[in-house]
């Protein structure tokens, strides 16, 4: 499954669930899940050139585990069974919209739906709940390591994400679940070279690299 799959339909993000990275932002640490949206042209694969609007103002990257749905959430059901498969993603946000769009209390959305803005890798196969929490990534610009996390790490559980979002949105086959981001996120230059890593249950594995071009 690689990011251009048809069969991605909805895809939530979670805002501030890891607690340095609100920290960083100045933000409280949320008592219940944050919830936004991407719309799907937003996707973008994890290698290759990444164009981004250079109107807009600073860009940052967010790395984070993403994992997609493989039938519709069920509270019965174990995570196991429901989970399609976890991959590696980064939510771009253009910071300066979305601080402007903050201060007049408008939603977010344009400041994080934009073409390229959900870049993600390909989807192994999600083996069992304990060995998603063992999971190390990270994400390297112009090879230097900016960021780095574990599941372990994250303020609510993927089950606790799963239930508030089936309640409040619904959450069916084919949607895609960006979990949240550990702190050191920062703003792209033109030219930067990003790749991702992670270490699923004792294998590396090595994605990009992908170029940030301003246009």
């Amino acid at each position: 499954m690689r990011a251009n799959d048809k069969s991605i339909r909805n895809i939530y993000c979670i805002g501030r669930n890891y607690a340095q990275h609100a920290q960083e932002m100045g933000s409280d640490l949320p008592t219940k899940p944050m919830i936004f949206s991407k719309p799907t042209h937003a996707l973008h694969p994890a290698e290759g050139d990444l164009e981004l609007p250079s109107e807009i103002g600073q860009i940052h990257y967010e790395v984070e585990l993403v994992v997609k749905m493989a039938e519709a959430y069920d509270p019965e059901k174990p995570l196991e069974q429901m989970i399609d498969g976890v991959a590696l993603g980064i939510d771009l946000t253009a910071r300066d919209v979305q601080t402007q769009l903050k201060e007049k209390g408008h939603p977010w959305l344009v400041s994080k739906g934009f073409k390229g803005s959900a870049v993600l890798t390909e989807f192994i196969p999600f083996e069992s709940l304990e060995s998603f929490e063992k999971i190390e990534f990270s994400l390297e610009k112009n090879k230097e390591v900016v960021q780095k996390g574990t599941p372990t790490q994250m303020i609510f559980s993927l089950k606790e994400l799963f239930s508030y979002i089936a309640s409040n949105l619904g959450l069916g086959k084919g949607d895609v679940v960006y979990t949240g981001t550990p702190e050191g996120v920062g703003p792209l230059q033109d030219g930067d070279v990003l790749e991702m890593k992670a270490e699923f249950s004792g294998s590396e594995k090595n994605y990009g690299p992908l170029k940030v071009i301003f246009k």
